[in-house]
């Protein structure tokens, strides 16, 4: 092992060295406007707000994995093929009425919370689709701050704007993004948006209320993909057994959306422009439920010995990699300090630090899993 230390190294410091591109939805049209993606028999398989590319994947209400083989941009068109079943992480024996003691134990129980697109808005409630720097999009991260707070989880909501709403949107939520990590160290983080597909795709009524479904979206060209979906997976898993219908599905774009700096960085869709913004509102208070219990707490069952099994605290692993980890990191820090500094800045020099700690984070989870099966 101690001839493979100085590889290890190599392979860290290369890793930290890396360049990571915001590379996420560049698809921006000045009216609310959508794609839609057909099965091969014509059938309407779902609708979605920004464009889709081809190898982009789809898990549908039904956890069903759909790949998208054709796109005609012209048209805002796709054609996606089936390509199996997805088996969700067995959560059947979770204890739903015991999960808030179980959290109060936890010592790191913050989320982080933001708006990329800050402009999104609820045209029946807020008068426009769209109301720079003060979108209603804000109210609703403000509301699933709300209710994570009601159940006892710190929460940070940035409200900073990022507008306008281009290309370059996503760029500009980096620097929120990287300071809500930096400055809180959350187990999760939520870029809150809403969708611009016809408002029949999201609305439903959930325990006699009416409310918008939620979308989830995953990046794949990040190096946390298997992390974040593994997260991703696992919310839907939780909605599936508490709330059915909750979770809409799961999109995975070509995008990052800036999920390469956190392990465990999700992006919402709460409903869509063209219905009542209360639906989102009201859709916050189940969701934040949800997302507690899949991070923090319950138990599941043990598919080998058939017993109870308390739920892992996802927060927990977040938090550090072990002391290992931790002093090949300050050994590349310190002795690639100089480089990061004079080459790039503080600021993006410590964003490329924080996305590749995060990456070997992702790596050891991983790994770590791969024994545990």
């Amino acid at each position: 092992m101690r001839k493979l230390a100085p590889l290890f190294l190599v392979v860290i410091l290369l890793l930290t060295t890396s360049i990571y591109p915001v590379n996420a939805d560049d698809w921006y049209q000045s009216e609310p406007d959508h794609f839609t993606v057909y099965l091969p028999d014509g059938t309407v398989l779902f609708k979605i707000g920004m464009r889709v590319y081809v190898d982009d994947e789809y898990i549908s209400q039904d956890n069903k994995k759909y790949r998208i083989i054709k796109v005609d941009v012209s048209d805002k068109t796709a054609i996606a093929e089936f390509v199996e079943d997805v088996e969700l992480p067995d959560v059947s024996d979770i204890s739903f009425n015991s999960y808030i003691p179980t959290l109060a134990q936890n010592e790191n129980r913050t989320i982080g919370i933001y708006c990329t697109h800050s402009d999104e808005s609820y045209l029946p409630s807020d008068g426009s689709a769209s109301i720079r720097a003060n979108g209603g999009i804000l109210d609703v991260a403000k509301k699933l701050g709300e209710e994570f707070e009601n159940r006892g989880v710190k929460t940070v909501v940035n409200t900073t704007p990022h507008d306008p709403h281009d290309a370059g949107a996503y760029r500009r939520s980096r620097r929120t993004a990287f300071k809500i990590i930096k400055d809180h160290s959350p187990a999760a983080l939520f870029d809150v948006h809403r969708d611009s597909v016809p408002k029949e795709e999201y609305i439903t009524r959930l325990n006699g209320k009416e409310i918008t479904r939620i979308r989830i979206v995953v990046g794949r060209s990040n190096q946390n993909r298997e992390v974040n979906e593994s997260f991703a997976y696992r919310i839907k898993a939780v909605a599936d057994k508490r709330y059915p219908g909750l979770i809409k599905d799961i999109f995975m774009g070509k995008g990052n959306y800036n999920q390469e700096l956190h392990p465990r960085s999700l992006l919402l869709e709460f409903g869509t422009y063209n219905h009542m913004k209360e639906r989102a509102l009201r859709a916050t208070s189940f969701f934040a439920e949800v997302a507690d219990i899949a991070l923090f707490g319950g138990t599941v069952r043990n598919e080998e010995t058939r017993q109870k099994e308390k739920v892992p605290q996802l927060a927990k692993e977040n938090t550090g990699a072990g002391k290992g980890i931790l002093f090949l990191f300050l050994f590349v820090i310190f002795g690639g300090g100089a480089f990061f500094f004079l080459s790039y800045g503080k600021e993006e020099a410590w964003e490329k630090i924080q996305a590749a700690k995060n990456l070997v984070l992702a790596i050891k989870e991983s790994i770590a899993s791969l024994f545990r099966k």
